[in-house]
């Protein structure tokens, strides 16, 4: 399987959340924030569409879940808790256009 979180080669860190529990190993931990660009073709003016692209990953399990950009964004801007245990998604399987 094969995941894409953004596709600009500059990963960013943002950070630490507070203690929150993984969805996957069940432990209580600070997720590391990291970012990333997504820039596709868009039929717009600009041509370009970017989106800032946010992962967090677990310390103990190495878990990589992702985030809404809203939330990211408040993240970035220094609200830690606009992270919390609902926020979380699993990543999209990326498909290979052939």
């Amino acid at each position: 399987m094969e995941y894409r979180l953004g596709n600009s080669k500059y990963v960013k860190s943002r950070g630490e959340t507070t203690e929150l529990i993984c969805p996957n190993c069940n432990k209580k931990v600070k997720f590391s924030v990291f970012s990333n660009f997504e820039r596709r073709l868009a039929p717009k003016i600009t041509l370009f569409d970017c989106r800032t692209v946010y992962f967090l990953v677990c310390p103990e399990c190495a878990s990589v879940f992702t985030v809404n950009e809203s939330n990211g964004d408040h993240f970035k801007k220094g609200n830690k808790l606009s992270i919390g245990n609902y926020d979380f998604k699993k990543l999209e399987e990326f498909e290979r256009k052939i």
